[in-house]
């Protein structure tokens, strides 16, 4: 299984503000669907109810909470349950929120990150990566525009 973390972030890695995302690209959300579709993504209990509750169609969603239970989804009290759940899948993303990046950047095998070239407010980071560009992480395809890059990267 491959564990790949998906994300957008500003230049000093924040990616929420209050439960939102402090920014609206709509090419962001279309490159986000073509990566995950058909594939499980994993998230916390906070990010599954910024989605009002409602699973992402075509992808298996399994949200993390050691609080809570769900009759339309599959919930986890910790990543590695979820993991064992999902091991026999070809790929599995984790979509946030920042917990959940701290506790599986050691373990991804992929990032998947919009790089936000505008700096903005927020309470959410993903885990400093950058520093590791070069050791851990190679970046291997990078799609570039006015407002943000696509960039992936994979452990070395």
């Amino acid at each position: 299984m491959k564990l790949v973390l998906i994300a957008a972030h500003d230049p000093n890695l924040v990616i929420g503000n209050n439960g939102e995302l402090p920014w609206h690209y709509s090419e962001d959300l279309k490159f986000f669907k073509k990566q995950t579709m058909g594939y499980p993504i994993v998230m916390g209990r906070v990010v599954f109810e910024e989605l009002n509750e409602k699973p992402l169609p075509g992808r298996e969603n399994i949200v993390l909470t050691r609080s809570k239970s769900y009759d339309h989804v599959k919930s986890f009290k910790s990543i590695d349950e979820a993991l064992v759940y999902l091991k026999d899948s070809e790929k599995v993303f984790i979509i946030g929120g920042g917990e959940i990046y701290k506790q599986t950047i050691d373990r991804a095998d992929e990032l998947i990150i919009t790089e936000i070239k505008k700096k903005f407010e927020g309470d959410t980071f993903f885990p400093e990566y950058r520093d590791k560009i070069g050791s851990i992480w190679e970046e291997y395809w990078r799609e570039e525009h006015k407002e943000f890059d696509f960039v992936k990267l994979r452990k070395v």
